[in-house]
């Protein structure tokens, strides 16, 4: 074992005296010599950085030109036109033109070159957009150009409406029209002029709607509460049944209850209304559920409880039913959620033939109220069906259709035939039923029905939210009997119809919002779209 260790030693001593110094110095390139360098791929446009990449192959060193371009450093730009290095600084052109780069590498004794043509061309004009384009809102455009030194070059804009043109650089337009528009840029460089366009999406104004239906023409339609720009109304393609009572908008769907042909007491007759729902677009229509048994049983009003998606609906006068607003084609609900008995209210011996008026979800209860036998507004716990007494000064009163104004403590009731003391009329009073005011005596509303069993007014929507110009209102359908006559017959243009609105504080009168519908059921859809 000694002894190999012993030879190794000696070999190694022998094989390092054994080499010449030069040879250990100096490795020479072996291989084929060849000289190559690669451009950029794609255009390349003024003012331009270039960067090789050197391609050769066994060399020892290298020298390139580029004569009139300057070497980009880190410390910025350099009026040098050559590099030594293996890969040269980037090459800056700051004027279009064809410029020459030459690679000059040795091995040994060899030397070879090779040069290429650098084509620099103008940069084609980029519009540079704004952010959020939408109507009636200021935005500034520019562009990226080209330029020669010592000229700023000329601008002409055009933004795709009559008279939004420019000649800034930077121009601030205001688009008075939503959709999309083309926005085109010529720039003169004072040698020749360079066109682009770009289309771009302008935004209509964000506004909440109000859907409604209109028994003239049997459609839905969308009244857009527009600031900026003229409010539109929208008909949408969905057609309507019989007596579309009552409407309200919930998970991006408008919700209806229609009572069908038998909307009052006129003789024994089958059901035929339904619940439904559509798409905010008036389609993909879907039946929660269809009336079955006589007309008594058709729904009438209806509140969705945006907490739990469960729609709550009144017949004739079989007191509050419930159905889930997810469901399709179920079975038509016969049992009541809650209803009112004999003990509810004081002095009477029953309650046969109460006939139901409106219903509503008023923060953890249910109120809903009777327009004929019974009168009165109802109040339940949500939860529990619990009776939790009936609202003070409105025991007499015939009360249609209502609506609970929480925010502000009042309550906005119709009443379609004499109760108490009240004539009919659309009234307000404090939540807790004092101070009963007169807002609209409603003359010449359309007197459809019998009895106590008037239509009158079904629809009725409260906007509370921030003021933004719709809010501060209650909006409520209105039908004139010379557009719909007692039988409940078209028989007018909807020129003295519409949706009447009346501000909550109280500081002007009710008066139309819009005319030519002949509205029943109404909802707001709060979600500004």
């Amino acid at each position: 074992m000694r002894k190999l260790s012993l030879l190794y030693f000696i070999s190694s001593m022998l094989l390092m005296f054994g080499c010449k110094e030069d040879e250990v110095s100096r490795i020479e390139p072996q291989g084929n010599f060849a000289v190559n360098f690669t451009l950029p791929e794609g255009d390349i446009t003024a003012p331009a950085k270039v960067l090789l990449t050197n391609r050769s192959k066994y060399s020892e060193k290298y020298l390139w030109k580029f004569p009139e371009g300057k070497a980009l450093t880190k410390e910025g730009l350099v009026d040098r036109e050559s590099s030594e290095a293996l890969v040269p600084d980037t090459i800056y052109y700051d004027l279009p033109g064809e410029y020459k780069v030459t690679l000059v590498a040795w091995q040994g004794g060899k030397i070879d070159s090779v040069t290429k043509s650098v084509n620099v061309i103008k940069m084609q004009p980029q519009i540079v957009l704004p952010a959020n384009i939408g109507i009636m809102a200021e935005v500034e455009f520019s562009a990226n150009v080209f330029k020669y030194p010592g000229q700023e070059g000329t601008y002409s804009w055009d933004f795709g409406e009559p008279g939004l043109v420019s000649t800034e650089a930077k121009p601030k337009v205001t688009f008075q029209n939503e959709g999309v528009h083309t926005v085109t840029l010529a720039f003169n460089d004072g040698e020749e002029t360079l066109t682009t366009t770009v289309q771009v999406n302008v935004r209509g104004e964000l506004t909440k709607a109000l859907y409604f239906t209109d028994i003239i023409t049997k459609k839905i339609y969308k009244y857009q509460f527009k600031q900026l720009t003229a409010p539109v109304t929208t008909q949408l393609p969905h057609s309507l049944g019989s007596h579309p009572l009552s409407l309200s908008v919930y998970n991006d769907r408008v919700f209806i209850t229609e009572a069908g042909n038998n909307a009052w007491f006129i003789t024994s007759a089958n059901a035929d209304g339904r619940i439904y729902s559509t798409n905010l677009g008036g389609t993909n229509d879907i039946t929660l559920t269809t009336a079955t048994g006589i007309y008594q049983q058709d729904p009438f009003a209806h509140e969705i409880d945006p907490a739990t998606g469960i729609l709550y609906f009144l017949t004739r006068n079989f007191n509050v039913r419930a159905i889930s607003t997810t469901g399709q084609d179920l079975t038509y609900p016969t049992t009541q959620k809650l209803g009112i008995v004999v003990g509810n209210a004081a002095g009477v011996t029953t309650v046969f033939n109460w006939v139901d008026g409106g219903v509503r979800v008023v923060d953890g209860e249910i109120w809903y109220s009777k327009h004929a036998n019974g009168k009165g507004l109802y109040r339940f716990n949500l939860t529990t069906n619990a009776f939790l007494g009936r609202i003070g000064s409105l025991e007499e009163v015939k009360i249609r259709s209502f609506v609970v104004d929480s925010k502000n403590g009042k309550i906005y009731f119709y009443v379609n035939s004499i109760g108490g003391n009240l004539t009919p009329g659309l009234y307000r009073c404090d939540i807790n039923g004092a101070n009963i005011v007169l807002i609209d005596n409603l003359s010449n509303l359309s007197q459809e029905g019998s009895g106590t069993e008037i239509l009158g007014i079904t629809g009725m929507a409260l906007d509370t939210d921030p003021d933004d110009g719709s809010a501060g209102y209650l909006y409520y359908g209105f039908r004139a009997v010379t557009d719909v006559n007692n039988l409940g017959a078209v028989v007018g243009t909807g020129a003295n119809s519409g949706i009447k609105k009346y501000a909550l504080d109280g500081s002007k009168p009710a008066e139309f919002l819009i005319k030519g519908y002949a509205p029943y059921g109404i909802g707001i859809d709060h979600t500004k779209r």
